[in-house]
């Protein structure tokens, strides 16, 4: 016996543009037509409206509808790294970017720079396939590559992507940083303690108070025979 649409459809009904899609949110409800919701759900989305949009250049979807951007040229700093000692790593992918911890000539294992000379400091960037040391940290070649200390100043670069500064005490033979003495290491006389012009005057007064000596004009004294 033929099939027909009316035995195929019998005892459910079509859906008709005139029927409402109804959501409330609240107290207030939004009503759609089928007609409305399959226009909605096929019209471009504008500046001004919103609508269905299709993946574009640099965009993928999955099943699940999660979008994702690929953006060309990002870059993605992954932290300092050896190349003197350390093989380059496995997992790496375009845009990875490593600061070089150490000098000396780069590893077999770093394609594009293996046993090139490589300065402690230079930023280290895979383009996918292989890898390139550059000094420069921006566009004209400015940057700040390393920090370079002169007395009473001290770095340390253990860690180079961040240095430590300190300062030199001063001793009798090297210049350097002091403290002021309070006055507990006044009366114990602390060493490596020194004292300013406020507390040296305070001191002189104390030794010597005022009315203790006279004044003497050395103008008014007769010539020496």
């Amino acid at each position: 016996m033929a099939t027909t649409t009316e035995s195929r459809t019998a005892g459910r009904s079509l859906p008709q543009p005139t029927d409402l899609l109804l959501v409330q949110r609240g107290s207030t409800p939004y009503r759609a037509t089928a007609d409305e919701v399959k226009a909605f759900m096929l019209s471009p989305a504008t500046a001004a409206a919103i609508g269905a949009i299709r993946p574009g250049t640099n965009l993928s979807v999955d099943a699940d509808g999660t979008l994702h951007a690929a953006i060309p040229g990002a870059l993605t700093y992954r932290g300092a790294i050896d190349p003197t000692t350390t093989e380059a790593p496995a997992g790496a992918v375009a845009g990875d970017v490593y600061l070089a911890s150490s000098a000396g000539p780069a590893l077999a294992s770093w394609s594009g720079i293996a046993g090139a000379e490589i300065a402690q400091g230079d930023l280290l960037l895979f383009d996918g396939t292989s890898w390139s040391a550059n000094a420069a940290l921006g566009p004209d070649g400015a940057g700040v590559i390393r920090i370079q200390v002169a007395v009473p100043l001290a770095v340390d670069e253990s860690d180079p992507a961040q240095p430590l500064l300190s300062v030199v005490l001063a001793t009798a033979e090297a210049s350097g940083v002091v403290q002021l003495a309070d006055p507990l290491a006044l009366a114990d006389g602390t060493p490596g303690r020194v004292v300013d012009a406020a507390q040296l005057q305070a001191a002189m007064a104390t030794a010597q108070p005022a009315g203790d000596y006279m004044p003497l004009d050395l103008s008014t004294l007769p010539a020496l025979p």
